[in-house]
């Protein structure tokens, strides 16, 4: 079988070396020198200059694809997703698009495809556990994901490293949140309601509400339910800081004498200080707890799972990519397979009440050395 992964970057490359096992896989890039690399590292991997947003020339490389993958810009999200679609080729996308993929929903029905969005690992498997956990239970009660890509050793000044653009960092923490409370959805201010919180094999973590539930505000029913990003204890408060200096403002104003958007210049200064150097002995964790409560019939039941995964010493790969990249292999697996049949623009939360893909995917995971510990706790007769 042939697949295609759209976009040759970090998560792509790790996308499209996991398919490359069971694929013939093509990469597709509109940097040369991107794909030069990929070509490099893995000589059983074709690649095609072309960009994401080229519908025409897009079509001609999709021609014989079995499945696509794909992690581009968010920026470009939608319109990638739309050509894919017209193809009439099934996708499952890590991109973070702005827009509401599901409104191309009829569009897939129409070519009969089956998409995926938002299929890394938050959003993504934290998605299909909430999905998961709202199943098996019959009214939700609380839905909480804590969720955060840390150094595994705290780095001064700011305690914080990243494998990815300070940009989109920076837009966690100015973008206001939207969480639901007793049914309704609430926005606070960016960082907000902020907490600390014990973690197993990491210990004390400060979590913030940020604007990470997505789809699941639509898609599922809950009472109270809330995205918490973790971060090394002390590290809100210095962004709190920046930020009241206004440092992440995107407004051009007058500095040193010139004209220059603050969160540039903030990137820019940022930027050397977080990137992670795996050359000089930095690690990375990715640390995710996913916790669903709520009734089933007379008794309340906790559902909750528990990941931390380290940097991977033997691909060199980051765990904040493996996390995201190997999900979006993994549920490319079960489309092409047919274990997931339904045609549409499909939210992850939406496929979990599958025990079949639920053991699939928990058990793929394993297998690549990512483990998600459930664990089930109940009170009899509550009401």
């Amino acid at each position: 079988m042939k697949s295609v992964q759209i976009g040759g970057g970090l998560v792509g490359n790790i996308i499209a070396e996991d398919m490359s096992r069971d694929f013939d896989v093509t990469v597709v890039d509109l940097d040369e020198k991107t794909l030069g690399k990929i070509k490099a590292k893995n000589g059983a991997v074709k690649t095609a200059v072309c960009s994401c947003t080229d519908a025409e020339k897009l079509a001609c490389v999709l021609k014989d694809a079995d499945i696509v993958t794909a992690g581009v810009p968010g920026r470009l999200g939608r319109r990638m997703m739309e050509a894919v679609i017209k193809a009439g080729k099934s996708l499952c996308d890590i991109s973070f698009m702005p827009e509401d993929f599901e409104e191309l929903d009829g569009l897939a029905k129409k070519h009969n495809v089956t998409v995926v969005p938002d299929i890394g690992v938050a959003p993504g498997m934290s998605n299909f556990l909430v999905g998961r956990g709202a199943a098996l239970l019959d009214e939700v009660e609380k839905a909480v994901i804590y969720v955060g890509g840390i150094p595994e050793k705290k780095i001064p000044p700011f305690n914080y490293q990243i494998t990815w653009s300070a940009s989109d960092v920076i837009e966690e923490y100015t973008r206001p949140a939207r969480y639901i409370k007793d049914f309704e959805p609430v926005v606070i201010e960016a960082m907000g309601d902020l907490n600390l919180e014990e973690f197993p094999k990491v210990g004390t973590l400060e979590t913030f509400i940020t604007d990470g539930l997505r789809s699941l505000v639509k898609n599922v029913r809950a009472r109270n339910m809330q995205e918490r990003t973790m971060r090394w204890p002390g590290h809100v408060e210095q962004m709190r800081l920046l930020r009241a200096m206004g440092l992440f403002d995107e407004e051009k104003r007058v500095l040193g004498g010139s004209a220059v958007s603050p969160r540039d210049v903030a990137c820019d200064l940022l930027f050397p200080m977080w990137k992670m150097d795996p050359e000089a002995g930095d690690r990375d964790l990715t640390v995710m707890r996913v916790v669903v409560e709520g009734y089933k019939g007379r008794d309340y039941v906790k559902y909750t799972w528990d990941l931390c995964d380290r940097f991977d010493e033997k691909t060199w790969n980051n765990s904040m990519g493996r996390c995201t990249g190997l999900t979006c292999s993994i549920f490319a697996h079960a489309v092409a397979s047919g274990l997931i049949k339904e045609k549409g623009v499909i939210a992850p939360e939406k496929l979990a009440a599958s025990d079949e893909l639920y053991d699939f995917v928990i058990a793929e995971q394993k297998k690549r050395g990512i483990d998600y510990i459930e664990s089930v706790s109940a009170v009899k007769n509550l009401r």
